[in-house]
């Protein structure tokens, strides 16, 4: 009878089990499904499909059809989207009454407003407004809110429609006027309502103007009245504005219509403005006029400090070496003290270097070292001072400086690296070896994942006979940080995710680094770089990097781990390799290439107009898509992704092979041109490659193929296992 009865028993406990499992199983696929579901609607959406993300949501509008509410929300709001894009606003303003989840409310406000502007139902979109300006995350919505605002409010009857939203946030321009073009639709709207502006909302729009255009017209408008109502802060701003907006031909002009203040400390502040927009504009010859009929002094209020100042930079910027230098002398006897002196030492002293008067260089470079050895150019002087005397072969100076460089606080490891390395080989040349070796052990010890620790592991001379096999880059592992994230982290991370999911990645990555902060939190900077490289946003997770990990990264063991994988991705690497096998480069040289280019921004562009992943000039681009006969319908295409890396590592081959693959001149080709190189080759031909990279003569060329040559090398020791 007990047998009987466990025999039953053990068939009831392995039917229910069966069942467990089976509904569990169940449950996993339809997550599964749901997941995928939602990556389809997400791609749907990034494709401008929308046609198909609506017929492909059909059947899943129902919470019950996912496997939990999150997903459904995402595909809703997603679904809302689509459907204000293809016209469909009251379908989404449906869809949107109908979802009464409260987590992420402004997120559906914000659609309603889309949604109800569509439909020209202002006022409701209004009270909509109304609530989203009193919500904790409004600032992250400005932008979007503003843009609504221009696009929808074009002709009077809409301006007179806006006004009074506008009007009652006059008090906070930050909200929306301080945009120039939604102030002028404000402006308008008063005139059209028949409201006469006070001085108060006129003089928001001549604090803010967008060009040179909006500032002439706004200070055309000001009325006596108005200019009595002006304070010194407010003619600051203003002047801040013009500033930021480059328009230093304007203010030369302007700043003297601002001079109606009394105010003799504005005045002198106009005046410090006055001297760098003439500085800026190249008006050297001006500056000096100005100083010698005193007008600086009578008219601008400025202290001869500033004035000494100013007058020397453009003595030396017109070669006008005598007269600088003896400005600078009267500066000393004015102010032996002054904060101007390290830099016009420096300047004057990089004026000489130019002309070739190494001397003369080296005596305003001791100068600046003596007297100002806490100055931030304390670091760069002693280097110069270091490096003429390596190039005159006088080791026993150069040791001299760079020791004492050594000596003070060097916050940066690649300049610290770059003494050491060097420090290293004048020993070496001084045959002094085992000198040599403590300076070579301290670099490959502390900083081996600098480009000079790279440099000395990678070097196949000599350096490596004076010192033992066993210094080596340290094993240092990375440990993830373990600290648990707060409620305040997790929820950062979940609001960012969410922003994610449903296509708002700009407003995603604006609360993700406002949460971030200063970057002092690792775990969240840990799970942030994860979510951020999990969605595909590399140059977000460079930025965490850098600011969060990098310092210890420098002597990190490099290993194919999650923090040198995050740190040096590889992106697009099927596109990398082919066409790198195609132009007969390396593709890790063309992915360090890329990343040092634009940090895998499809959309950068540089001040010079380089686009795109590899920074490609239009004429370049247009040069090498005729000789492979790609398409290239128009300029904006350069920044497709496809196009760009085939474009990009197919003129890097071209310069390779000039080069004979080798990478620092292919790198400085690349960045500079190969008309520069070839010149460089030339000037200075004979020397070795070390000494090439620091002799040249473009700062941003020769950091350039420092970064390179680093983040190939690491690239290599990551993945080439």
């Amino acid at each position: 009878m007990i047998l009987k009865f466990n025999c039953i028993f053990s068939k009831i406990f392995i039917f229910f089990s069966t069942v467990s499992i089976f509904f569990l199983l169940s449950s996993l696929a339809i997550s599964a499904q749901n997941q995928t579901s939602l990556l389809k609607l997400q791609n749907y959406f990034k494709n401008g499909d929308c046609n198909s993300l609506v017929q492909k949501i059909g059947p899943f509008t129902k919470k019950n059809s996912w496997v939990n509410r999150d997903l459904w929300l995402r595909s809703q709001i997603l679904n809302v989207k689509c459907e204000i894009n293809l016209g469909n606003a009251q379908k989404a303003l449906t869809i949107l009454n109908e979802i009464k989840e409260k987590e992420f409310l402004d997120s559906l406000i914000y659609q309603k407003i889309r949604a109800l502007l569509k439909l020209k139902k202002y006022e409701d979109a209004f009270k909509n407004f109304r609530l989203l300006l009193k919500h904790p995350k409004k600032i992250f919505y400005l932008n979007g809110l503003r843009e609504n605002i221009k696009k929808e409010f074009v002709n009077d009857k809409k301006i007179r429609i806006v006004f009074p939203l506008l009007h009652e946030t006059r008090n906070e321009p930050k909200l929306f006027l301080k945009d120039f073009e939604i102030y002028s639709i404000y402006k308008k709207g008063a005139k059209l309502n028949g409201i006469k502006m006070e001085s108060k909302s006129k003089l928001i729009g001549w604090q803010f103007p967008n060009d040179e255009e909006s500032a002439r017209k706004s200070h055309k408008e000001l009325n006596e009245n108005d200019f009595k109502n002006i304070t010194s802060r407010t003619i600051l701003k203003r002047v801040q504005t013009l500033s930021k907006l480059k328009l230093n031909k304007y203010l030369l002009i302007h700043l003297s219509q601002l001079r109606f203040s009394k105010d003799k400390k504005l005045i002198t502040d106009l005046g410090k403005t006055y001297l760098k927009s003439l500085y800026k504009e190249r008006h050297y010859r001006k500056i000096i006029n100005l100083f010698n009929k005193k007008i600086l002094s009578e008219k601008w209020y400025l202290e001869k400090e500033i004035q000494l100042y100013w007058l020397s930079r453009a003595h030396i910027k017109r070669k006008d070496i005598e007269n600088g230098r003896s400005t600078i002398y009267k500066l000393i006897r004015h102010n032996p003290k002054s904060k101007f002196l390290p830099i016009l030492f420096d300047q004057l002293a990089s004026r000489y270097l130019i002309d070739s008067e190494t001397e003369k260089a080296k005596f305003w470079l001791q100068k600046l070292i003596k007297n100002f050895p806490k100055h931030r150019l304390f670091t760069q002087s002693t280097w110069l001072l270091s490096w003429t005397n390596i190039k005159e072969k006088n080791y026993e100076k150069a040791i001299f400086y760079l020791s004492k460089g050594l000596k003070t606080k060097i916050y940066n490891s690649e300049m610290k690296a770059k003494f050491l390395f060097w420090l290293g080989k004048s020993y070496q040349k001084f045959n002094k070896f085992e000198n040599a070796r403590k300076n070579y052990k301290k670099l490959i010890i502390n900083y081996p994942n600098t480009y000079y620790g790279m440099r000395l592991l990678s070097s196949k001379n000599d350096l490596k006979n004076l010192f033992d096999t066993k210094i080596s880059n340290q094993e240092v592992p990375f440990f993830e940080p373990s600290q648990k994230l707060s409620k305040r982290s997790k929820t950062i991370l979940r609001r960012s995710n969410f922003l994610f999911d449903i296509a708002e990645f700009d407003q995603a990555k604006d609360e993700l680094f406002s949460g971030l902060g200063k970057f002092k939190n690792k775990s969240l900077n840990w799970n942030a770089s994860n979510l951020l490289d999990k969605k595909g946003y590399h140059k977000e997770v460079l930025r965490i990097v850098a600011n969060s990990f990098l310092p210890k990264m420098k002597k990190l063991d490099v290993r194919d781990s999650k923090i040198w994988r995050l740190a040096y991705p590889k992106p697009y690497w099927k596109l990398v390799k082919e066409y790198s096998s195609q132009a007969g480069i390396d593709p890790f040289f063309a992915l360090a290439i890329m990343r040092e280019e634009s940090h895998f921004d499809t959309m950068a562009l540089s001040s010079s107009k380089a686009m795109g992943l590899m920074q490609l000039m239009p004429n370049t681009a247009k040069e090498v898509a005729k000789k492979k006969k790609i398409k290239l319908p128009n300029k904006e295409k350069i920044f497709d992704h496809i196009i760009n890396i085939q474009l990009g590592i197919f003129y890097l081959g071209q310069i390779a092979r000039k080069f004979q693959s080798e990478l620092i001149y292919t790198a400085g080709s690349y960045n500079a041109g190969p008309h520069n190189m070839k010149k460089w080759l030339n000037r200075f031909n004979g020397i070795k490659i070390d000494e090439f990279v620091e002799s040249i003569p473009y700062k941003e060329t020769k950091n350039y193929v420092k970064r390179v040559y680093l983040t190939y090398k690491i690239y290599k020791n990551i993945y080439s296992s």
